[in-house]
């Protein structure tokens, strides 16, 4: 017998961290298994910080508009790039904030901006006009406190933006 062959296989068993941070049992083997009073936890952890949503999502509109009015009349290209991938990154986060709670209305333009960030030409300024109809419909939910974008002013701004984009594509 080789020395391989006789070596025995040792398993070590790691501590589950986030099994544990999610107030599971760390013995429990079920696969998958999380305490269902973790998970009403976390969702009341949530709803209790849901205002926060305003500062926030402020915060990053903020940083979008500075992003953009230093970007946009850039002429270094690598400049421009990084500054379109922060913009993309930043749109991402506005959508992910608003998605937690559930502001429908700003995952639907921040996605949108999100996405035109990938076609974004810096030097087109019919881009610019597209990019700041985002910044303003997105604005205007901000401030008037929509949340669901099937009401008849959401979709006023739905409206205005897909006439933008339509309009300077």
């Amino acid at each position: 017998m080789s020395k391989e062959e006789s070596e025995e296989v040792k398993i070590y068993h790691r501590i589950n961290k986030l099994k544990r941070k999610a107030g599971a049992d760390p013995n429990d083997t079920r696969p998958g298994f999380i305490d269902i009073n973790a998970v009403q936890r976390a969702q009341k952890a949530i709803d209790d910080s849901e205002a926060s949503y305003k500062a926030e999502v402020k915060v990053v509109l903020n940083d979008i508009e500075d992003n953009w009015n230093k970007i946009k009349d850039e002429k270094n290209d690598s400049s421009f790039k990084k500054g379109i991938n922060d913009l993309y990154n930043q749109a991402h986060n506005a959508k992910d904030i608003a998605e937690t709670y559930k502001y429908d209305l700003m995952a639907f333009f921040s996605n949108s901006l999100r996405d035109f960030c990938k076609k974004i030409d810096v030097k087109n300024k019919a881009h610019h006009v597209i990019v700041k109809a985002h910044m303003d419909v997105m604005a205007v939910a901000y401030k008037s406190n929509l949340k669901d974008q099937t009401t008849p002013a959401a979709e006023e701004l739905k409206r205005v933006l897909a006439k933008a984009i339509q309009k300077y594509s």
